[in-house]
């Protein structure tokens, strides 16, 4: 990974087990808080720094400026709202 992710980003990619990995609402492609495929790529449009599970490309969905409906239901049922 050092390879691929900027000097001083590497802390942001580790992998949750799955007792540790609580979504609450199923997976959310639109979230604003997903991180697009070249996301602290050394070499930006050229390296992915992650991917779908199939492979598939991750949209930088920060852009939008709005939380999408799956960020909504989360926070609704972290505060019982």
């Amino acid at each position: 990974m050092s390879v691929i992710v900027f000097a001083g980003a590497a802390d942001q990619f580790f992998k949750l087990k799955p007792e540790q990995n609580q979504l609450l609402t199923p997976f959310d492609y639109n979230s604003i808080v997903l991180y697009g495929s070249f996301t602290f790529s050394k070499e930006p449009r050229k390296l992915r720094t992650m991917e779908g599970k199939n492979h598939e490309f991750l949209y930088d969905v920060l852009s939008e400026g709005k939380l999408a409906e799956g960020n909504i239901k989360r926070i609704k049922t972290l505060y019982n709202c």
